[in-house]
């Protein structure tokens, strides 16, 4: 992604510890290791979420209030935080896959709304969120994010992506029963189109940012 937009950082793994060069910025360098973490975090917290909801018993709507309860203490250290806290950073990633896993379930499960309407709603949420936060403040942030506004937007568009990444990857695999590793190759085959068009498109790049946020994941 652009200079503007996103900085390479440093390679290798340490890259996704560190905020970008160039400025305050109080997220992850966006980097191979950064997608890496990305699919990894994201894949223990849509564990998590169902571990809440369905091995614990809580439900849908208990478990997304338990995940909320995680989520927003450590949203408010976030904001509060003057530099880039790594541990604290990938918490919220976690943390916003496990409250996204129980939106979508619970829209899905308990709402009885179906798949294809819960996703719909919330990829209209997510692109509504990238709307304002463009005409607000002028761009889609995606790294460096240094000032409290453009922090609120990415982490209400963290949680609007992950969400819609959990029930479009239920959606696929219940529509083309494809199973576990077959919504993963869908998913993979996304995120690679998105890289080319990465690489082959000079505008547009907060949009395949969070393009790329919603699919790299592992579905369950």
């Amino acid at each position: 992604m652009d200079q503007k937009e996103v900085s390479t950082g440093e390679a290798g793994a340490y890259a996704a510890l560190i905020p970008a060069a160039g400025g305050v910025s109080k997220v992850a360098a966006v980097t191979v290791a950064f997608w890496v973490l990305k699919v990894i975090f994201t894949t223990v917290g849509d564990v998590s979420g169902d571990a809440l909801s369905i091995s614990l018993g809580l439900g849908y709507m208990l478990a997304l209030l338990v995940a909320l309860a995680v989520f927003v203490p450590l949203l408010i250290s976030q904001l509060r935080a003057r530099r880039f806290v790594p541990w604290l950073y990938w918490a919220l990633i976690l943390s916003s896959a496990t409250v996204g896993a129980e939106i979508s379930d619970g829209m899905d499960r308990a709402l009885r709304w179906g798949n294809p309407a819960g996703t719909a709603v919330l990829l209209l949420c997510l692109l509504v969120t990238l709307a304002v936060w463009f005409r607000r403040r002028g761009a889609i942030g995606v790294c460096p994010i240094g000032d409290r506004r453009d922090e609120c937007y990415y982490w209400l568009a963290a949680v609007f992506a992950n969400s819609s990444g959990s029930a479009l990857g239920d959606l696929i695999e219940d529509k083309l029963r494809v199973g576990v590793l077959g919504g993963t190759a869908v998913y993979a085959g996304i995120a690679a189109l998105l890289l080319i068009l990465h690489y082959t498109r000079r505008s547009g790049k907060g949009l395949l940012f969070w393009s790329a946020f919603v699919v790299t994941r592992i579905p369950f």
